[in-house]
């Protein structure tokens, strides 16, 4: 039996861990809040920190609450139900972002999201090895910390339509043969209609040091199976979804049968009678109402251009099918995307289609800055949206563009500490941190930055 200890929890640190000191060693517990005492199972020291699990809370904290979820234990989709929902937000902003905001001068604004609950317009699901095979070898659910597969018949997190969508899922999924898996399942639904759509995908491939593994491709035996699936879902009451396949991450999506829609609205701007549209398997917000405000956010700090320059120009990075792009060129500024995805700058073009001012080029964000900056060009805004990688190598080819104000949103916080003082270093100041509640009940959330360099 690993031993118990019993510690006090000073603070949450990224990731909404509580961190505890036992012996001067420092104890990363899941499950803690600040102020807490916790009787903890020590377990493995994982990058100089002893990993913790709590066993229980003789002192909680007035924030604390019990999970509402009967699957909280297992699955992997919502680690923050420990914490009151009125609290939540606010701890998970302070441990990701105080230690930054202290260094930048700066005060961390919260923007709520309007909804707590069936927030999600976009999940993905696996298509995993059952453990018990007495209902067959392929379980459909979210993966818990040890990437096994965890089958739920309720989850708070995902629209309504999207939660219909997973009997028929199991249902089918049961009658697959063992050779048929594993898979990614995106299930997604329009902002703002009744479409729906099912897009299947290869895992990643397993990496790690040294390894260089072959990439992944769904089974011919999956494939073929697909073509059953929209009965399938009609059966269980679920007609008219769409269901797409990518047999490798090199190959394009691809119907596996005939019904559906082929287009899916991402963001609807009524008062421009703009609707931004994405692929099925294509990357959008998963939270449509926080996107909206996080958006509007973008919109307001860009907004002092408009005031002293007609048609300002913005530069729009990792773009993907223009949720930033398009607003701002409707708010007054030319506008030049980069994308590297082809579907994504695809997706792009045709939101696009017949708009003035709007420019898209595929490639590599970081490789299309440099051109630029070699062809003279120069930018009032820059807008930087990064994968959870961030944008190590870009703070020079940016500077070389001569943005007066460039906002960075980061879907990993942890990102800022190391790509901000590049861009510092080169004159930009940060005068704005911002903390939007994307992801509630979890401990994730998206940061937006503000730079400008007067």
């Amino acid at each position: 039996m690993k031993p118990l200890i019993e510690l006090f929890v000073e603070k949450l640190v990224p990731g909404g861990l509580g961190l505890a000191r036992a012996g001067g060693e420092v104890v990363l517990v899941p499950g803690a809040l600040p102020g807490e005492t916790v009787l903890v199972e020590l377990g493995e020291n994982v990058r100089g920190a002893r990993r913790g699990r709590v066993v229980s809370v003789p002192s909680p904290s007035p924030w604390r609450a019990e999970p509402d979820c009967p699957w909280a234990d297992r699955c992997g989709g919502c680690d923050f139900l420990h914490a009151r929902p009125e609290a939540a937000h606010g701890l998970k902003s302070r441990a990701a972002l105080d230690d930054l905001a202290a260094g930048l001068g700066l005060e961390i604004e919260l923007v709520e999201s309007p909804r707590r609950e069936r927030y999600r317009s976009r999940a993905t699901l696996h298509l995993g090895r059952r453990e018990d095979a007495s209902a067959g070898a392929w379980a459909v659910g979210f993966h818990d910390a040890r990437r096994r597969v965890v089958e739920f018949d309720r989850c708070l997190l995902l629209a309504p339509e999207l939660e219909a969508m997973l009997p028929p899922l199991r249902a089918w999924a049961a009658d697959l043969p063992a050779e048929a898996g594993p898979a990614e399942i995106g299930v997604m639904k329009d902002a703002a209609g009744p479409g729906r759509a099912i897009h299947f995908s290869p895992p990643p491939p397993p990496g790690g040091p040294g390894r260089r593994p072959a990439p992944a491709r769904l089974s011919s035996a999956l494939v073929k199976a697909l073509e059953r699936l929209p009965a399938a879902l009609a059966d269980h009451g679920q007609p008219e979804i769409s269901v797409w396949f990518r047999s490798s991450a090199r190959e394009a999506s691809r119907r596996a049968a005939p019904g559906g829609p082929d287009r899916l609205a991402a963001a609807v701007w009524p008062r421009w009678g703009l609707t931004l549209n994405a692929a099925p398997g294509g990357f959008t917000q998963v939270n449509p109402a926080v996107n909206m405000l996080m958006v509007e956010k973008i919109l307001e700090l860009a907004a002092p251009l408009t005031s002293v320059k007609s048609n300002p120009t913005a530069l729009d990075l990792y773009s993907g099918l223009g949720n930033i792009a398009l607003p701002l060129l409707k708010s007054g500024f030319l506008v030049t995307a980069v994308e590297q995805s082809p579907d994504g700058a695809a997706a792009a073009r045709a939101n696009g289609r017949g708009l003035a001012g709007f420019t898209v080029i595929q490639g590599a964000s970081e490789k299309a800055a440099a051109d630029l900056a070699r062809q003279g060009r120069t930018f009032d805004l820059a807008v930087l949206d990064p994968p959870r990688a961030g944008a190590r190598d870009l703070a020079p080819a940016l500077a070389a563009l001569k943005p007066r104000l460039i906002i960075y949103l980061a879907c990993h916080p942890a990102v800022l500490p190391r790509d901000l003082p590049a861009l510092a270093s080169l004159g930009y100041r940060a005068r704005r941190l911002i903390a939007l509640d994307m992801f509630p009940r979890t401990s994730h959330l998206e940061s937006l930055v503000l730079l400008s360099n007067s």
